[in-house]
């Protein structure tokens, strides 16, 4: 069975999610991590559409880990207008 990780620091930017994932994995994720870098919320899609959650540096959901979720992309707007955005993801 091969391994398959992810690992990458995403410059977020934008009011509003873009047409394309700025996280795309190339294979289904069984878990994967999402942890907020900098100081604004960062909101997450999992459709492009759908504010599914978001990261606030000020509170606990500043970092997450989605255990036994698959997903191979991942659409992230910064609600502020700027954002970092640490992800990592395996299978």
């Amino acid at each position: 069975m091969s391994q398959y990780n992810y690992f990458a620091n995403i410059n977020v930017d934008g009011y509003s999610f873009p047409t394309s994932p700025q996280v795309s994995f190339g294979f289904n994720s069984q878990a994967f991590s999402l942890l907020n870098r900098g100081f604004f919320v960062i909101q997450y899609s999992f459709d492009g559409h759908t504010i599914h959650g978001d990261l606030n540096s000020e509170d606990a959901s500043k970092g997450l880990v989605f255990d036994g979720r698959c997903e191979s992309k991942i659409f992230l707007k910064a609600v502020d207008g700027y954002g970092i955005c640490r992800v990592e993801a395996w299978y």
